[in-house]
């Protein structure tokens, strides 16, 4: 059986291109990059149990959770770019620094979440998949080694987080787009 063109231009090549705050006035574009970026999203379901049931049931189950995250790898090791990678800390723009005192502890302030994050993934067929986590944070454990030979790596995990004051927000978007568009021009 052959394959349809469409099926072939369809495929995702290349890196993926990583925004923060994409399209707001703080927007800031991730990089330098290593091994691209990766989107996941998982539901968990839960399976209505009764008696007389063989196994997993048709209509007898419900998503109890979403989860989506972009996770990626920045070389870049400006206090901004750290400063996402641990949003415990206080960032001082004007000093540039990030400090960390007991007073970080606690509710986590809707200041350490990012409006959004989005990745740019180009197709075969030259269009771009545009996939976006809002209200998003950096979850990963914050680590950075300093070798010889070698450039310092910081991984960021990006989660999305539902808003519960708003039942309409999106958790994530995946859409196609003709081009990347620099909507702070």
């Amino acid at each position: 059986m052959s394959m349809k063109k469409e099926k072939i231009e369809d495929v995702q090549i290349d890196y993926g291109i990583v925004f923060t705050n994409y399209g707001e006035t703080d927007q800031v574009k991730l990089g330098p990059v290593r091994g691209g970026g990766e989107f996941s999203a998982e539901g968990k379901i839960q399976d209505i149990e009764f008696d007389g049931n063989n196994g997993k049931s048709k209509g007898a189950q419900i998503y109890e959770s979403i989860d989506a995250a972009l996770n990626c790898v920045v070389l870049d090791t400006s206090i901004l770019s750290l400063s996402q990678a641990m949003p415990f800390a206080t960032y001082d723009d004007t000093l540039k620094t990030l400090s960390c005192t007991s007073a970080n502890l606690g509710i986590i302030p809707d200041a350490a979440y990012l409006k959004n994050v989005t990745m740019f993934c180009k197709t075969v067929k030259g269009d771009y998949r545009k996939i976006t986590l809002f209200n998003a944070m950096n979850e990963a454990k914050f680590a950075f080694k300093a070798e010889p030979k070698k450039q310092g790596e910081v991984s960021l995990e990006y989660a999305a987080h539902w808003d519960f004051t708003d039942d309409a927000a999106e958790l994530f978007t995946v859409e196609t787009i003709a081009a990347i568009v620099d909507p702070i021009v």
